[in-house]
């Protein structure tokens, strides 16, 4: 995890799923606590992701928007884009196939 700027970056290793969740999860709480509303998920090191997981991106889309924040996802692989787009999640979560450009994205925001 790392920051730049009002940024939190998170980058998730391994897969996403329900027996990986617990500390992604702590992860984005914890930064909420401490009034961050900013999160870019760098996913470019997660292979897989079940529906565990898409409910925990949702889920952690959802809690920070309650805060006036915002999060976008960054890098993720051919299967996952698969995923997104067959789900329509694509237009739900703001997805980016390189850092830079999603980091960009968050441009203007406070």
């Amino acid at each position: 995890m790392g920051q730049r700027e009002a940024i939190t970056i998170v980058e998730l290793i391994g897969d996403l799923d329900l027996g990986t969740l617990k500390v992604a999860k702590e992860t984005i709480q914890k930064e909420l606590d401490q009034d961050k509303k900013f999160f870019l998920i760098d996913l470019a090191k997660v292979g897989y992701i079940d529906s565990s997981g898409l409910g925990f991106l949702i889920g952690s889309l959802k809690k920070v928007r309650e805060r006036q924040g915002d999060l976008k996802i960054a890098r993720l692989n051919a299967y996952m884009l698969g995923i997104f787009k067959l789900l329509n999640l694509h237009e739900v979560l703001e997805v980016y196939d390189d850092f830079d450009t999603a980091l960009e994205a968050f441009a203007g925001s406070d």
